[in-house]
């Protein structure tokens, strides 16, 4: 508890200003059409791929091209997720930005609100040291709260973490990873999520990381979407010679399908 009380005032005055000014704003839409319509329970699966560039030429010159996947699966015993992540950046040629990120998680109900989870990460971060992360973790899983117009899920589990630096000797650590996921129906055609993720470390309490997340997307039709999302990242004790903090702002077109049936109650 320790730990996460230092992360969350480690971080940056700015970074926080702007990651609640957003949320309370995804929140306050989020709970006003819940009220006059209940949005429909999630379907048993939905797929899908997000892409966004951004280029300039002339007076500079400048790309940024950026994609995600998601995959989620909704079984009566059984839940599956899969995600991946991709942001390049580049200014007159040289590469300012550039991070990987793509996760596996499965559960298994074990009674109403109770599961076990197993997961794995792993993350490319050059420009932040990261040659290589992965992360192994097995635990429990809590639905907290589950209604269609909002939802609130937990995560207690072990892991063992493993970095390649690209400076600076590889580190191999077990390691916590606790989190809580809140998603809040915009209507009947949007969501919005908060993220926050806690990863302390079990052999040396300085070296603890964290994620704050919140994403919101929108369907304009039955295929297609937009997404909004801000990541902020924090790590006490980053690789020799990098900063503590990364943010990052992302805006994508989805292309995406689901099921139509519902997903049962968990």
């Amino acid at each position: 508890m320790v730990g996460a009380v230092s992360f969350f005032h480690s971080i940056e005055e700015r970074e926080v200003r702007r990651a609640v000014v957003f949320g309370v704003c995804m929140l306050l839409g989020g709970s006003l059409p819940a009220v006059a319509q209940p949005p429909p329970r999630p379907p048993a699966w939905d797929l899908q791929f997000g892409a966004s560039f951004v280029g300039t030429n002339g007076n500079s010159d400048t790309s940024t091209v950026g994609g995600d996947f998601a995959y989620h699966h909704r079984g009566l015993d059984w839940q599956v997720e899969s995600t991946a992540n991709a942001v390049r950046t580049s200014d007159h040629g040289d590469l300012t930005a550039e991070q990987y990120v793509a996760t596996f998680r499965s559960r298994r109900k074990l009674k109403d609100g109770v599961g076990f989870s197993s997961g794995v990460r792993g993350e490319q971060d050059r420009l932040s040291g990261i040659a290589l992360r992965t992360i192994l973790d097995g635990g429990l899983s809590w639905a907290l709260v589950d209604t269609p117009a909002w939802s609130l899920d937990g995560l207690t589990s072990l892991a063992w973490n493993h970095e390649e630096h690209t400076v600076g000797p590889n580190r191999d650590d077990p390691v916590g990873t606790l989190q809580l996921v809140s998603k809040f129906a915009l209507g009947s055609t949007g969501t919005t999520t908060q993220r926050v993720t806690f990863y302390p470390d079990l052999q040396q309490a300085a070296r603890y990381r964290g994620e704050a997340e919140i994403t919101a997307q929108a369907a304009m039709n039955s295929w297609l979407g937009l997404k909004f999302g801000y990541l902020l990242r924090y790590s006490n004790a980053p690789v020799t010679g990098f900063g503590k903090t990364d943010n990052t702002t992302t805006a994508s077109v989805l292309l995406h399908w689901h099921a139509d049936k519902p997903a049962p109650k968990r």
